[in-house]
């Protein structure tokens, strides 16, 4: 079983002649689009602009989660060390600070497609 080596077929026979690259839109999001150019015209304009946006936004979401462990980490240790309302500040501001930034992109979305209506 190991080692041996099995021809199937050859490239030509898996690749589909009347495949074509990309996607075709249906007809209807082309009826749509007719009917409704304005609309779509912003939709797409949101979309594109979001696209820009969102590798900025993953940087920022993955950096979050180091960052905040350190500063949760020195809370913790300046609450050992009886500094406990600094520290439960530093707690609370940096847990609110990470679930909003890790919301952000959803957040964003939901701004581009309020100012697109």
């Amino acid at each position: 079983m190991w080692g041996k080596v099995q021809t199937v077929g050859t490239i030509t026979e898996f690749i589909n002649k009347e495949a074509t690259l990309g996607t075709a839109a249906s007809f209807n999001d082309l009826l749509d689009w007719a009917l409704h150019p304005v609309e779509q015209t912003k939709e797409v304009g949101a979309n594109i602009a979001y696209d820009k946006i969102e590798p900025f936004l993953d940087i920022i979401c993955v950096m979050s989660y180091p960052l905040a462990s350190v500063i949760i980490t020195m809370a913790g240790l300046m609450y050992i060390i009886n500094f406990k309302e600094k520290s439960i500040s530093w707690l609370t501001k940096t847990s609110i600070a990470y679930v909003l930034i890790q919301l952000l992109p959803m957040l964003v979305k939901i701004t581009l497609q309020i100012l697109v209506t």
